[in-house]
């Protein structure tokens, strides 16, 4: 089997396929030992470290590198959930456009905020 510049390149790790997200088996391995060096990243360690057997150790090489390829792996993003304004804050923003003709503190003062610290609460508002 002849290999030419670029097949060296993927074994050496240092070309990645096309698509995004995907790596070449040396770059899941270049991967995999930069978190295991990382002392911040969150995994077990010491005594609480996973425990693999040959068989695991085989079957997880073989899903990784020499898989099927009608098996696909997809990344699942999580979406951030979508919170809806609370009351109060709805009430400001309909009393700034409305009533209070863009004062904030009054506008705070009427959606029900304390008179005390409307000015505060109507600024601290407008910048989110």
């Amino acid at each position: 089997m002849d290999l030419n510049a670029e097949d060296l390149q993927i074994e050496r790790g240092e070309l990645d396929p096309p698509e995004e997200n995907l790596f070449y088996p040396k770059g899941v391995l270049n991967v995999l030992s930069l978190i295991f060096k990382n002392k911040k990243y969150a995994r077990p360690r010491g005594k609480q470290s996973p425990k693999f057997s040959r068989e695991e150790i085989y079957a997880i090489g073989d899903f990784l590198f020499l898989r099927s390829p009608y098996v696909e792996i997809r990344i699942r993003k999580r979406l951030p959930k979508v919170r809806e304004m609370p009351l109060k804050r709805k009430m400001f923003v309909k009393h700034l456009v409305g009533d209070a003709k863009f004062n904030g503190a009054k506008a705070a003062r009427m959606a029900g905020y304390s008179p005390r610290s409307a000015k505060q609460i109507a600024y601290k508002i407008k910048q989110t």
